[in-house]
C-alpha cells in the first residue's frame, strides 16, 4: 500500500481515540474550543509522524542496532527520501510558532525539532528501521523551513496571538505518544482487516 493512504488511515485511527480524549479534557479543565482544536490538530499531526517513521508500540518492539553515523551519506543520491523527511517536519516548524510564543525564536524551534528527531531516531533502535544521522539533518531542515513559513504568516497576520506554554506542547507530545504506543495498535488491529476487506480486497501491503 502507498505510504500516504497508510499514514492517513493510521492517523485517522488515532483520531478515533484522540478526539474523545481531548473533548473529555476540555470538559474537565474548561478548555476553549479553539484551544481544544489546536491540541487535536497538533496531536493528529504527531500521530501521522509516528506512523510514517514507524515508532515502536506495545505490540511491536524489535531491537535492531542499525546505525548510520556518516553525515550526508546517500542523502543526495536518495534525494526523494531526503525531500520527504524535510516535508514531514515542515508542519512541526510551522505550528510551533503559531501556537507557542516561545518558539517564535528560531533557535528554540530548531532545538525542539532536533531533539524531537533525535528521540525518533533513538526509538527506532527498537524497530527494524535504521537510525540515521541524515534523518536528523533533513528533519531539522524541515523544521526550519516550517519556521520560515510561520514567520511569513505572522507577518501577514500580526493579530495571531500564541497562547500555548512550552509545557502544553510537551504534554500534547507525550499524550500522543502514549496513545500511539498503548492504545492505537489494538484499535488498528481491529480496523485494518475491515478496511482491507471493504476497500483493499487484494491486500493493503
Amino acid at each position: 500500500m502507498h505510504r500516504l493512504p497508510f499514514t492517513c488511515v493510521e492517523a485517522g485511527i488515532a483520531a478515533l481515540i484522540l478526539v474523545p480524549l481531548f473533548l473529555a479534557l476540555r470538559m474537565c479543565y474548561g478548555l476553549s474550543w479553539r484551544r481544544t482544536a489546536g491540541y487535536l490538530l497538533f496531536s493528529v499531526y504527531l500521530a501521522a509522524v509516528d506512523s510514517v517513521v514507524g515508532l515502536p508500540s506495545i505490540t511491536y518492539i524489535r531491537f535492531s542496532l542499525n546505525l548510520n553515523l556518516e553525515p550526508f551519506a546517500y542523502m543526495f543520491s536518495d534525494y526523494v527520501t531526503s525531500l520527504l523527511n524535510v516535508i514531514l517536519f515542515t508542519p512541526l516548524g510551522l505550528l510551533l510558532p503559531l501556537f507557542c510564543q516561545t518558539f517564535r525564536k528560531l533557535w528554540r524551534t530548531a532545538v525542539f525539532g532536533l531533539l524531537f528527531s533525535l528521540s525518533i531516531e533513538l526509538l527506532q533502535i527498537f524497530t527494524l528501521r535504521a537510525t540515521d544521522i541524515n534523518d536528523l539533518i533533513t528533519n531539522t531542515a524541515g523544521t526550519l523551513l516550517g519556521w520560515c513559513a510561520a514567520r511569513v504568516i505572522l507577518a501577514l497576520a500580526p493579530g495571531i496571538t500564541p497562547k500555548w506554554s512550552v509545557q502544553e506542547v510537551r504534554r500534547v507530545c507525550m499524550l500522543t505518544f502514549c496513545v500511539m504506543f498503548f492504545l492505537q495498535p489494538f484499535l488498528a488491529e481491529w480496523i485494518w482487516p475491515l478496511l482491507n476487506y471493504r476497500f483493499f480486497p487484494g491486500g493493503c501491503v
